[in-house]
């Protein structure tokens, strides 16, 4: 193989540098990508792949994409899961050398995006990291964008467990990891395909498919970084550098190791691949289980919080979309991360309720929300100026926005709630920041800042007189074409400029014989010839010359300007945060007056109180009215709820409207019930719906009885717990008995009974109720009309008496021929009696579950041969209408060697 050149030598130094990335190589006006990089960014781009030196021993293959369109390319491969490098030319190719010099300004990663075209609006953007061994692990998790920080340890025998939930429950878009814990990485983040870079030290780069447990449907991208990064010290000193203290103790106040690991290597990546200071940063936040409402990332699927599984349109179709009436992309992201981990502290709960509560006035919410429409992102905003990125359309937008601060906090002057009056306090005007970026930027400042045209007139002496210079030279320079033409005679004679000849005169072919004698050639083309005069190089030197310092002088006021404004950092996050919360409380408050919600009452003691209850999301998008229903449980007489009643007839929306609302009351919202008091809740656990994980070699049943094992764990009796069709995956008699054990476990528990919402069809369950003090019975009802049913859908005291299976197997079009024969059988088994607990067999509460099973096992064979018998029913009705003297004795025997293959 031939000597690479002394770029491609440049190039391949770089990639090394930088492996497991796309390495994005500036060469003029285009990013180029070379070798193994080429092949799998021209397929994933879906751009021709070409190559250097093609059809030889030394082909390069080569593909590439223009500077100007980069950010769109760059975007699809990070949305891909890929990390790019991007490496730009840091002097001027005209400087006269050979090989310009070049370094990677900056690697994009699927964790640490910024860029307008890799943000939504409404969610946030979160690069995660894990640490730890054995029964204690710490994660964190770092939104670049808005400077946002989070730090969580876990500690006992489900610490993995509880922090593989967590990464989950923030969606991040890409995981760090040391080595030491990539296995157990590996096995919780599905089916990892792996993309291997040049480098002899590549850092395999895992793009998993989509989770089901995650909340998005955005990928995480799984990044292996080396073990130092997670060092104790290193991770310390990195922390303590960035937030400029000695100590981190205020941030860890019991010096959890794990997660000062974890958050220090967060950090130091995204330092490294931003390479900016990120001063934005200023605090990160411990969270500890016991601040906050846990709902893991299954209860938040199986609830519906964030999108929903059932939909097409599943963001809408959540709880977060009925809630989001949100104007600004900063107050939706606060909301959504208020429904992420509702308070669990009733002093901050009452001060949101109160600010809800009063911006329940029309007048006083419409106006805030008009002027909040006035508002930019300032959250990402500041982010962009702490990493340089910011661009001067970036500081007028900043501009515009704090224009309005002083009408938003005139009109906050009379707010009576507490939290309004604080977030008033918290919105600084910034005047002295108005006044420079009004009186420095243009009205119309370009997009590039090459392109000129940022400052305005007026800001500075030097660059005004540089403009006139350059304006005064341009005139000079076309007076100069007129004079030319008026001397030569030639009337299509031009003066143009490009920027390999600078300014040159060119004239036609035809008109070559008129040209003067003081004409120096500099350029021969097809039907022109072009020149340049002793004259026209002292212009152009003085414009040339102006240009370029206009150029460069800009620049720099600008990065001035820029810097400036930065140093208020804080009083801008101060000002966007509040402006944020401003948005959230308004949003919630628009909802409750839209949709009747009202405010709850949080109390001390343990009970659960609602009035006409409804269902947020169900109501939302249903075409008819729904019918509320009231529920009353509490710790002690109420405390296990067994719900009956028809397929179809709601009860999954009774258990699920229960936990929404008092989600929305711990989140500081209205709920939408008549009345509810309520207590506080530290988690609420969900075992609903069926799914499997065949990739772990997990059945349906096995899922099922694996996070009801959770929840028999780790309940307290301040949870709440939603159990849908417990023990349905498995034979009747084993899941009754499995269904039965955990209702009496979670009713006598001293250290886990929860209240408890338990839906069952198993109506032997209803006998609890007689054998348990804090179990009821309650029914969804239902009737049957002219062989019909009618869904009721109203919660009642009392047990359903049937499921009308059949009926909504009819409903659902299942053909005639087998709704009848499904009587038929259901007829006969309920005369063979097969349930466990038949009429014939009732219990007395004082014998118990064994006694019952040990009753109901004599019984089972028979009950089997029972089942067998009406299984043969169908060959006794053949039978009873068959003819025999019209049988021939060929078809007699035909027809009793297919009874006989027939019958069990």
């Amino acid at each position: 193989m031939a000597e690479p050149t002394p770029m491609l030598r440049q190039y391949l130094k770089l990639k090394k540098q930088y492996p497991g990335t796309l390495l994005f190589f500036r060469l003029g006006d285009f990013y180029e990508l070379f070798n193994e990089d080429a092949i799998v960014g021209s397929q994933a781009l879906e751009i021709t792949l070409t190559a250097r030196q093609k059809n030889t021993p030394n082909e390069i293959p080569m593909c590439g994409v223009p500077h100007h369109a980069a950010g769109n390319y760059i975007a699809k491969l990070i949305r891909k899961g890929f990390r790019v490098a991007i490496c730009e030319q840091t002097e001027d190719a005209s400087a006269g050398k050979k090989l310009v010099n070049r370094e990677v300004v900056r690697v994009i990663t699927p964790g640490t995006a910024i860029d307008e075209q890799l943000l939504e609006k409404k969610e946030p953007v979160f690069l995660a990291s894990v640490a730890g061994a054995g029964e204690k692990f710490g994660v964190a998790f770092l939104e670049l964008s808005t400077g946002d920080f989070f730090a969580s340890q876990f500690e006992g025998k489900d610490a993995w467990p509880n922090a593989v939930s967590d990464i989950k429950s923030y969606s991040p878009r890409e995981l760090l990891f040391p080595a030491s814990v990539g296995s157990l990485v590996q096995q919780s983040f599905k089916d990892p395909q792996i993309f291997g870079y040049g480098g002899e030290k590549a850092t395999p780069m895992l793009l998993h498919e989509q989770d089901k447990n995650t909340l998005s449907n955005i990928s995480i991208t799984l990044t292996q970084l080396e073990e130092e990064t997670y060092d104790i010290d290193v991770a310390s000193r990195t922390l303590r550098d960035q937030f400029e203290v000695n100590q981190l103790d205020a941030f860890f106040p019991n010096g959890e190791t794990q997660a000062i690991k974890a958050s220090g290597a967060c950090l130091s990546y995204a330092l490294e691949t931003q390479r900016a200071a990120a001063k934005h940063i200023t605090e990160i936040k411990y969270n500890k289980s016991s601040d906050f409402m846990i709902l893991d990332a299954i209860t938040l699927r199986n609830l519906d919080i964030l999108e929903s599984s059932s939909f097409e349109k599943a963001s809408k179709r959540s709880l977060l979309g009925v809630i989001d009436q949100t104007i600004t992309g900063m107050g939706a992201r606060l909301l959504r991360s208020w429904l992420l981990r509702p308070s669990i502290k009733r002093s901050e709960i009452n001060t949101r309720t109160s600010a809800v509560a009063e911006l329940t006035d029309s007048i006083l919410r419409d106006k805030i929300r008009f002027l909040l429409k006035e508002v930019t992102d300032l959250e990402r905003l500041v982010g962009r100026l702490n990493l340089g990125t910011a661009s001067p359309r970036d500081l007028l937008s900043l501009n515009h926005s704090l224009s309005k601060t002083p009408e938003i906090n005139l009109t906050l002057s009379d707010a009576r709630s507490l939290l309004l009056q604080v977030l008033a306090e918290n919105i600084f005007e910034l005047p002295e920041i108005q006044d420079l970026i009004a009186n420095s930027i243009s009205d119309e400042p370009p997009l590039n800042l090459t392109d000129g045209g940022i400052i305005r007139e007026g800001f500075n002496n030097e660059l005004d007189e540089l403009r006139e210079v350059s304006k005064n030279a341009k005139q000079t320079i076309a007076s100069f074409e007129a004079r030319e033409k008026e001397r030569t005679g030639i009337s299509s004679l031009r003066v143009k400029f490009n920027n390999v000849f600078g300014y040159f005169i060119e004239i036609s072919k035809a008109n070559l014989s008129r040209t003067p004698d003081d004409y120096e050639r500099r350029q021969t083309l097809t039907n022109s010839e072009r020149y340049t005069t002793r004259q026209l190089k002292e212009w152009e030197s003085k414009v040339l010359g102006a240009e370029d310092r206009i150029k460069e002088l800009e620049n720099e006021l600008f990065k001035e300007i820029r810097s400036a404004v930065t140093k208020e950092t804080k009083r801008l996050q101060s000002t966007a945060r509040a402006l944020a919360t401003l948005d959230s409380l308004a949003s919630l408050a628009e909802v409750a007056a839209q949709r009747n919600y009202v405010r709850p009452e949080l109390h001390e003691a343990d009970s659960i109180e609602i009035k006409d209850g409804r269902h947020a999301v169900v109501e939302a998008f249903s075409d008819y009215p729904f019918i509320p229903n009231d529920l009353r449980m509490n710790n002690s007489t109420d405390r296990l709820l067994i719900i009956t009643g028809a397929n179809m007839g709601g009860k999954s929306t009774v258990l699920r409207q229960v936990a929404l609302i008092q989600i929305l009351a711990q989140i500081g919202s209205f709920v939408p019930a008549k009345m509810a008091k309520l207590p506080l809740v530290d988690r609420i656990w969900t075992r609903v719906g069926a799914s499997d994980d065949l990739a772990s070699g997990r059945s349906t049943f096995m899922v099922e009885m694996t996070e009801t094992a959770t929840i028999l764990h780790n309940a307290t009796p301040r949870s709440l717990i939603l159990l849908d069709e417990i023990g349905r995956g498995t034979s009747t008699f084993d899941g009754l008995a499995i269904a039965w054990a955990v209702a009496e476990y979670l009713h006598n528990s001293q250290e886990h009974s929860a209240k408890t919402l338990f839906a069952t069809h198993y109506h032997e369950l209803t006998e609890l109720a007689e054998k348990l003090p804090g179990a009821k019975n309650y029914q969804i009802t239902a009737k049957e009309k002219d062989g019909d049913i009618v869904f009721l859908h109203k919660l009642e005291k009392g047990k359903a008496s049937k499921s009308y299976g059949i009926a909504v197997a009819k409903l659902a079009g299942l053909p005639i021929e087998t709704i009848a024969r499904a009587n038929q059988v259901l007829e006969k088994l309920e005369q063979y009696e097969l349930a466990v607990f038949s009429d014939k067999q009732i219990i007395d509460a004082e014998r118990g579950l064994e006694a019952a099973v040990g009753q109901a096992a004599n019984d089972r064979l028979a009950s089997q041969v029972s089942l067998f018998a009406v299984s043969n029913e169908t060959i006794i009705d053949d039978l009873r209408g068959l003819d025999v003297s019209k049988l021939t004795p060929e078809e007699s025997k035909e027809v009793l060697s297919k009874m006989k293959k027939d019958v069990i």
